[in-house]
């Protein structure tokens, strides 16, 4: 099944579709560091101009943050989470989202080993277009924890994020 797809790169976005048969965005984006984005152009910041790119292949290691759309996973595989608030640095993007944790444990416990792509949900991504302030919500915003700049949490969640600067909130 092709789902929409939005993905954040330097200067630009790549807007078009995906392939996401039965898994989330999140896992497909995972598994792989290349994926086919279909029926696809790129709209460029500076000046705003859109190109068609037809359908190619996109390396994931460009992306800072991808807008996810698409099957939530399986309903019997959901578990209860605590939601930790975090404002996140990536480039040139800001963002701001929750991130789930099973309750009694930091965020993303492991979050070193996992992928790279890491969702969060009920968030907001900003990024400077054309000399103006533009802001997109996205119910999940999945971002790549390998262009993380900072990530601002309170002191107890900052230990989910090894190498990468926290800003705590105290």
């Amino acid at each position: 099944m092709l789902i929409p797809f939005i993905g954040y790169a330097l200067g630009r976005r790549f807007i078009g579709y995906v392939e996401c048969e039965g898994e989330r965005l999140t896992d497909m984006l995972n598994r792989s560091g290349t994926f086919v984005l279909r029926e696809s152009f790129v709209e460029n910041y500076d000046d705003g101009t859109v190109t068609n790119l037809g359908d190619g292949e996109i390396d994931r290691s460009l992306l800072f943050a991808v807008e996810a759309t698409g099957n939530r996973g399986e309903n019997s595989r959901r578990i209860r989470t605590v939601r930790h608030r975090m404002q996140i640095r990536l480039g040139p993007y800001m963002a701001l989202g929750l991130l789930h944790s099973v309750p009694g444990q930091m965020p993303l416990p492991g979050l070193s080993s996992g992928g790279p792509m890491i969702p969060l949900s009920d968030a907001t991504i900003g990024y400077a277009a054309r000399g103006l302030l533009s802001m997109r919500d996205a119910g999940t915003l999945i971002v790549n924890r390998d262009l993380l700049d900072w990530v601002r949490a309170g002191e107890d969640d900052a230990a989910a994020f090894p190498g990468v600067p926290v800003l705590t909130d105290s």
